[in-house]
Order: structure tokens, then C-alpha cells, then sequence
């Protein structure tokens, strides 16, 4: 009978003990935030990098998804500049350390022309029809493996205290895929590839793709097509003497993707106000200035087709980011607050339009959108270019 006992004894110990791991597990787990275990495509920057400096410039480290992207990015770029791809997988291995499984089979293949152009097969856009070129900015299709992510975490937590989050990349050259599996160590904000994943997994040989057309569509080419001077264009400091500090990297994200200019060619007036006709054109700039689909008839007698917001308050009215102020005025000279602003973010995103600003305001907050701008969200506060194009860079780059 003591036996027995013991034994039942012993057995509720083990199962409290795997209770107490399995909770400890499950809360570190909690710690991956809702926007990385989605299915999602992620973008890179346009031009994306080419070396360290800029690579520190466009990676967020603190995002595994962004960390992800651009290992695929460095490897991309190996049949085009070695040293210089090496040298960012190195920083996103964490520093100078291991490269984990590298193939050291894969500078042969550098050499091989039929072997510089699978990595770019992975982003959206090829195909192929155009030599598996992928469309520009680079995207990537990205799948959260939840099951794989629990069984990692499940032996590293406790032992290392390692965090880790594993994805999957669709290749779009014979259904071809890869697993990336990125981590972070406790106490750590730093996400870092692991060694689980080698370069050589993105250079699977696919030759059987390419017939004749398509290998003449391939032959020859780069595989990455940007230039020197978008490049030099990309990184050429901003004209603009009055943007500085916290703004700045916003505002070069909006100037050099065209999502505004500057009030003149040297002020960007980071400090003054935005009209309702400024916001959705920056809105309709940054989702790709797509054609309004809804008729162009006169419903706002202050805007006509000559105007330069006139597409992008149709297309704002069909996307129901926005109506008019009244059933005959858009209002595009109206100048709008933070209220107003989260607001059109929070509709353009299609996360909801139910209420006015304060669900919008709450989800503002929870993704960080609004973070050290030190604007309340109301009504009665206007809100500056500066905040606008840094609430609009935090949503279209992340």
C-alpha cells in the first residue's frame, strides 16, 4: 500500500511539475505578438538593401517577421554582390557568430547561372513568364507555423530561455518552399535567425522550371534589378532643413516614396496642420494609388475632377474611410485632428468602422501606432504633418 502511495505520490509531483512548465511555456509564448503568428505579406523597402548600413537602416530587429524578410533579402543577393550579402546575413545571424548549417557547396552554385535566380522566386510577382522577376517593392507571403513554434518553444524555453517563432515561404518556381525560424533570448528584444536555417534551403535547385523561354529571360540578369542610382536617390540625405529627431525617418519614408513632398524644396513643415483632402491623398498614395471603382458623379460640390485629391476621395467614400460633412460637401480644406486621422487609419485598414474615435483610438495604442508622439487622440487636437506621416509609416512599412 505504501507503495502505492508513493507511487501516486510521485506521479502528482511529475504532473505538477509539467502543469507548472506547460503554464511557464504558455506564458512566454504570449509574448509573440498577434501581428506576427498571421498569415500575412510582409514588404520590404524599395530600393531594398544592399549593404550593412542600409540593412540597419530598413530591418527591424524587434520584429521577427521583418528579420525573416530580409534574410531571404541578403541571400537574394549573393550571386550579385558576395561580401556584401554575407556580411548582412551575418548581422541578422546576431553579429560576427556561426552561420549556422552553411553549405559550403553554395559558392559553387554561385558560379552556375542556373542557380541565381531561385531565392527570387519567393517574392510576389514571379513567375515564369518574366524569368521568375518578382514585382516591385519585394513582398514576401508569409505563413505563421503555430505547431512548429509551440514544439520549439516547448524544448528551449526552459532550458534557454530562447524564444522562437518559425514561418514558412511560398517559392513561386514549382510550389517550392522554405522554413525560416527566427529567435530571441531572454531578456532580449532582438530577434536573430537561428542556425536551424541555412542559405543553402534557398537555392534548391529548380532547373527542371526553366525550359528554353524561360531560361532566356533569366540568362544574363542580375537577381536584383535596381540601380546604383535609385539606390544613391533612396539614401541621398532629405532637402528639408526643418525635420529632424523623431520625424525623420518618417518623413524620408513618405518623401521618398511619394507619399508627399515638402511645402517647399527645403521646409516639410513637420509642425503644421493636414486638410481632409491632404489625409486621403496620403492614405491613397500609400495602399498604391488604386482607380476608384465607384462613379465619378458630382456628389461633393467642392470637389471637382481637376482637383488633385479628387481620386482619392472617391476611392476614400468607396473604401467607407470617410463620407462627406454634409449630403453636398467633402470639406477638403477642413483641417483634422488626431481623432480624425486614427480614425481614417483604423477604416483604411479594415479593422472596423463602428463608432467615431475611440475604438479606433484603443487599437491606435495597442500597436504602438501612436507611440511617442505625446498627442491625445480628440477631437479638439490638431494633428501635424510630422504625426500624420509617422502614424502612416508605422502601418505601411510594419
Amino acid at each position: 500500500m505504501k507503495k502505492i502511495l508513493s507511487i501516486f505520490l510521485g506521479l502528482c509531483m511529475m504532473l505538477s511539475v509539467s502543469a507548472v512548465f506547460a503554464e511557464e511555456n504558455m506564458l512566454e509564448t504570449k509574448e509573440l505578438l498577434p501581428e506576427w503568428t498571421r498569415d500575412q505579406y510582409f514588404e520590404l523597402c524599395d530600393p531594398a538593401p544592399w549593404t550593412v548600413d542600409e540593412l540597419q537602416k530598413a530591418v527591424d530587429v524587434c520584429d521577427p517577421r521583418s528579420v525573416a524578410a530580409y534574410y531571404v533579402w541578403a541571400v537574394n543577393r549573393l550571386p550579385d554582390d558576395y561580401d556584401n550579402a554575407i556580411e548582412m546575413m551575418k548581422y541578422l545571424y546576431g553579429g560576427e557568430g556561426d552561420l549556422g548549417g552553411w553549405d559550403e557547396a553554395l559558392n559553387e552554385k554561385l558560379s552556375d547561372p542556373a542557380a541565381k535566380w531561385p531565392t527570387r522566386s519567393y517574392f510576389i510577382g514571379a513567375a515564369a513568364e518574366n524569368g521568375f522577376y518578382p514585382t516591385r517593392p519585394y513582398i514576401l507571403e508569409m505563413y505563421y507555423m503555430r505547431n512548429d513554434t509551440e514544439k520549439l518553444n516547448a524544448k528551449t524555453l526552459n532550458q534557454t530561455g530562447r524564444l522562437n517563432i518559425v514561418y514558412w515561404l511560398m517559392g513561386y518556381a514549382a510550389g517550392n518552399k522554405v522554413y525560416i525560424t527566427v529567435s530571441k533570448d531572454k531578456d532580449s528584444d532582438r530577434w536573430y535567425i537561428t542556425s536551424d536555417t541555412t542559405a543553402a534551403q534557398l537555392f534548391t535547385d529548380q532547373n527542371a522550371v526553366a525550359n528554353e523561354n524561360v531560361r532566356a529571360l533569366m540568362d544574363g540578369k542580375p537577381n536584383d534589378l535596381t540601380t546604383k542610382e535609385e539606390h544613391d536617390s533612396f539614401n541621398a540625405p532629405l532637402p528639408f532643413t526643418d525635420v529632424e529627431g523623431d520625424f525623420c525617418e518618417a518623413v524620408k519614408w513618405a518623401y521618398k516614396n511619394n507619399i508627399t513632398k515638402g511645402v517647399s524644396e527645403t521646409e516639410f513643415a513637420p509642425g503644421e496642420s493636414c486638410t481632409r483632402g491632404q489625409v486621403v491623398t496620403f492614405l491613397w498614395r500609400a495602399a498604391g494609388c488604386p482607380e476608384p471603382r465607384i462613379f465619378a458623379e458630382e456628389r461633393f460640390s467642392d470637389v471637382c475632377a481637376s482637383d488633385y485629391f479628387y481620386k482619392p476621395v472617391l476611392w476614400a467614400i468607396e473604401k467607407g474611410i470617410t463620407a462627406g460633412t454634409s449630403e453636398s460637401e467633402f470639406s477638403p480644406s477642413m483641417t483634422c485632428s488626431t481623432a480624425h486621422i486614427i480614425t481614417f487609419l483604423y477604416r483604411a485598414m479594415c479593422i472596423g468602422d463602428n463608432g467615431w474615435y475611440e475604438e479606433a483610438a484603443a487599437w491606435a495604442k495597442e500597436n504602438g501606432i501612436t507611440n511617442g508622439t505625446e498627442l491625445d487622440i480628440n477631437p479638439s487636437v490638431m494633428c501635424p504633418r510630422g504625426a500624420v506621416v509617422t502614424y502612416l509609416s508605422r502601418i505601411y512599412i510594419n
